[in-house]
């Protein structure tokens, strides 16, 4: 993997970490910041969405890594050692 493609992926990454922790709290704390002084139950509307948005942005961020897992996995070579290591163990098994 080149140095390009590698910091391709860190900034892209950084970029939706970013989106996807601030999306969430944006899309749902918003409206409950108004619906909060709107029906005048100050913080009960806002920390429900605080919540959600807290699992939101998890599920998200969690996707994410398993697909550059699987990117970063595919560009990484196996050595022909850990191959036949690999194809000794399942034989085994």
């Amino acid at each position: 993997m080149d140095k390009k493609s590698l910091r391709q992926i860190i900034v892209s990454s950084a970029a939706y970490s970013l989106s996807s922790i601030i999306g969430p709290l944006l899309l749902f704390g918003v409206p409950a910041y108004f619906l909060d002084r709107f029906l005048d139950t100050k913080p009960i509307i806002m920390l429900a969405a605080v919540f959600i948005a807290f699992i939101t942005s998890n599920i998200l961020l969690f996707k994410k890594v398993i697909k550059i897992n699987q990117m970063v996995s595919s560009y990484i070579p196996v050595e022909d050692e850990d191959k036949k290591d690999l194809d000794t163990s399942a034989k085994n098994n």
